[in-house]
């Protein structure tokens, strides 16, 4: 009976961390478009080509041209080097290097279920002690499906979709996209930085002995 009764206990625990965990999973879902647009107002801006873009300086006092650059580069070389994501210019005698990504977004809506790639260019100058990281979401490569239709896709600039055109179809949807295309490109910022601050591989891997 006891054995029973702890199996119990453990199956309903177990139940309560999945529960919670599904709790987390979906915190997004619960927020309003005015929260999610209250959340990042201020935080983005819109190029003179209608680009969402970031822009990031990183101090790296101590740091010479060349050793940020080959830090950039492998950051390059681990996240932007196979499928969609490239590396477009590496120029080491300008200090310049761009890339164009892509992150998978996936958005839900009462009628369908969209998988949006929102393409974004990250391009990044370094000189002694410091570089500039300017990340710019272009568009949106959208695949939406409802029901048991046949797929169906298109492309569209973000500057065309709501929130930054207010009368832009899809509220909702297109809220979500956009909140989470600014938290990925935050990511990718402060990834980033860290990696030329520190370096993209482990400092214990790299001063081992082999």
């Amino acid at each position: 009976m006891k054995k029973i009764f702890l199996l119990l206990l453990a199956l309903m625990y177990g139940e309560m961390l999945y529960a919670q965990d599904d709790m987390y999973a979906d915190a997004w879902q619960k927020k309003s478009i005015k929260d999610m647009l209250t959340e990042i107002d201020g935080k983005w801006k819109l190029d003179e080509n209608n680009n969402v873009t970031y822009t990031r300086i990183v101090d790296a006092e101590g740091l010479s041209k060349e050793e940020i650059f080959t830090r950039v580069t492998n950051y390059f070389t681990y996240n932007y080097g196979s499928g969609k994501s490239v590396i477009q210019t590496q120029d080491k005698e300008a200090g310049l290097i761009v890339g164009k990504g892509i992150y998978g977004i996936q958005t839900e809506s009462s009628f369908s279920t969209s998988r949006l790639d929102t393409w974004h260019i990250l391009r990044v100058d370094v000189k002694d002690g410091k570089a500039r990281i300017i990340l710019s979401l272009t568009e949106y490569e959208r695949m939406s499906r409802a029901g048991n239709t046949i797929p169906t896709a298109f492309t569209s600039r973000i500057s065309h979709e709501y929130p930054i055109n207010k009368n832009g179809s899809s509220k909702r949807e297109m809220t979500e996209a956009f909140y989470k295309s600014h938290n990925r490109a935050v990511k990718t910022l402060d990834a980033l930085e860290k990696a030329i601050k520190e370096g993209t591989t482990s400092k214990l891997l790299e001063n081992e002995e082999w």
